[in-house]
């Protein structure tokens, strides 16, 4: 999958942070007041979106990726940080939904490096007030940067 492919299909995922029997959505570049609350509830000024599952979107076993949210949801209880399960919705119906954690007031070039020990390309953020951002990780170092028209962003240094 070429990283234009992968970009626009991160770009258009549905994020569901699940709260109890509430789903809160957030989209990349779409600021989401519902998601404001969700932090203002919880106390926190921010949250990232990360998951363990299909590492470099590349489709596993149910069975291999549900040992990778494990490993990844060990990892988040383990070091302290609060967390909501959520899910990740594609545009394209053929990909099925991935599931992973909202894990709030997480530094975001920490929950970077953690994406990569999970071989993820990207995560989305969310601070207090703002749209979602797509921020990538070292994998997707040739990545399009996408807040801007067709640049190619270095990300390896």
């Amino acid at each position: 999958m070429s990283a234009d492919t992968l970009l626009e299909a991160y770009r258009t995922t549905r994020f569901v942070a699940y709260d109890g029997d509430r789903e809160i959505v957030a989209r990349v570049d779409q600021h989401a007041p519902e998601m404001d609350v969700l932090l203002e509830r919880l106390a926190a000024r921010s949250g990232v979106f990360i998951t363990a599952w299909n590492p470099r979107s590349v489709v596993l076993s149910p069975a291999l990726n549900a040992a990778a949210a494990h490993r990844l949801a060990a990892r988040v209880a383990g070091e302290g940080f609060r967390a909501l399960p959520h899910r990740g919705f594609s545009a394209d119906p053929s990909w099925h939904p991935e599931e992973g954690l909202f894990v709030l007031d997480i530094d975001f070039a920490y929950a970077l490096a953690m994406a990569t020990d999970f071989g993820q390309n990207a995560v989305t953020a969310v601070s207090f007030g703002q749209p979602p951002k797509l921020l990538f990780t070292p994998l997707m170092a040739s990545a399009p940067d996408p807040y801007s028209s067709g640049s190619v962003v270095n990300r390896s240094g």
